[in-house]
């Protein structure tokens, strides 16, 4: 089952906004079998948003078209799939009804404007919107389907996860059954080197794919050679398995397991990894706090780090990680203090420090372990890596107090 995606909105094509959309669709679509084969980013243009449903028409079984369904006049999308479908659009009374009663509550206004997000496609399944008026659609096109999706992404989630995503898991394959195995501490050719051999012995065919923090995931489908296959991997792989989940779900889980408390005090990453954690449904019920100490002052007053280490070793330094990492335990008192500090760039480096050097720290309730890494690429992505890094060594120290 072959899935293509459609981002409108010249929001995206301009660089000012990322296209969340596609990813969540991605994901969620991969999950139920399809593949999804290609997505495209297209301005508030009629000819080319038609020309985009026309060539995922030729390769695709289902489109998924989000943006362009507001009630202004460079919201396109109904008339682009009008014009490349041979639909005709209709007005639906009973909708403009809900649109203008939900703009009325939310608002005390009527607004004329609005009827525009009641012209809707023949036939086609009007999707209602939870939390926003403008509404999906489901339209039938010479045995394929194309579905409207608001553009404001929480919207688009709402209207897929409620009327879209079981009814596509309803039509997967009842023997599609998919894993994912997520590492850590290598590089994507290296995993690849040793893993091709294993597949070319069973005949089997997957791919690797980098991940955020960099790590990296493996998609597997269940068959008769999965088992064995995964034993010969992990068995080869196994200090750098993370788990069948993302490495902070992976953490969270352990963290619940072992009944263990965390804590952040963060420099360079500036409430990255809280912010990380927490994005994880119950991170409240492991993460105690996080003390964000970006200058040296707050680092000082609120860490209570010593001045004179400070000038002696500077910010970035093993002393001050661990000053920060015990500042953090007299705050939090939770099992695990972590504190980083470093130079994410682009300026501020040195011949001593460049920039990307990060030193950790890692207090738990038996000891401290400082370490420093040097990591490479822009400054988010120096921030990102320092993230992750911090987190995997985290989720070791878990599984090593909890063999």
């Amino acid at each position: 089952m072959k899935s293509c995606i459609i981002a409108t909105g010249n929001e995206l094509t301009e660089g000012i906004i990322l296209d969340k959309n596609s990813k969540y669709l991605a994901e969620k679509l991969k999950n139920t079998g399809y593949d999804t084969l290609k997505i495209t980013n297209v301005k508030d243009d009629l000819s080319l948003i038609k020309l985009s449903i026309e060539e995922s028409l030729k390769m695709c079984d289902k489109i998924f078209i989000t943006g362009g369904l507001g009630p202004t006049e460079d919201d396109l999308t109904v008339q682009a799939v009008s014009e490349s479908c041979n639909i005709d659009i209709v007005f639906n009374e009973d909708l403009f009804e809900k649109i203008n009663q939900y703009y009325y509550n939310k608002t005390e206004k009527h607004l004329s404007i609005l009827k525009k997000q009641s012209y809707v496609l023949k036939n086609a399944d009007i999707l209602q919107n939870p939390i926003g008026s403008a509404p999906g659609q489901k339209v039938q096109v010479k045995g394929k389907i194309i579905y409207l999706l608001p553009g404001p992404y929480n919207e688009m989630k709402a209207i897929f996860d409620t009327y879209i995503y079981n009814e596509l898991k309803s039509n997967m394959k009842k023997d599609h059954v998919e894993y994912s195995l997520y590492f850590y501490g290598l590089t994507e050719a290296e995993l690849m080197q040793e893993v091709s051999v294993i597949l070319k012995n069973y005949d089997y065919s997957t791919k690797i794919e980098e991940y955020v923090g960099p790590s990296l995931r493996i998609r597997m489908q269940k068959n008769d050679n999965f088992e064995p296959i995964l034993e010969k991997i992990l068995s080869q792989f196994s200090k750098y398995f993370i788990g069948f989940k993302n490495l902070e779900n992976t953490l969270f889980e352990a963290l619940m397991g072992s009944s263990k408390t965390l804590s952040f005090a963060e420099s360079c990453t500036g409430g990255m990894l809280s912010d990380t954690l927490v994005s994880v449904p119950g991170a409240s019920n492991v993460l105690k706090g996080a003390v964000v100490t970006y200058s040296n002052d707050s680092k000082v007053k609120l860490l209570n780090v010593k001045k004179e280490t400070i000038g002696k070793y500077g910010a970035v330094s093993e002393e001050t990680v661990k000053e920060m990492a015990y500042g953090l335990k007299k705050i939090m008192e939770s099992d695990i203090c972590v504190s980083v500090s470093g130079i994410a760039g682009p300026s501020s480096g040195s011949e001593q420090k460049p920039v990307g050097t990060v030193w950790f720290g890692f207090l738990t309730n038996q000891d401290f372990v400082a370490v420093k890494e040097v990591f490479s690429g822009e400054r988010d992505e120096i921030r990102k890596r320092a993230t992750y890094y911090a987190f995997w060594n985290i989720l070791n120290l878990v599984r090593n107090q909890n063999p």
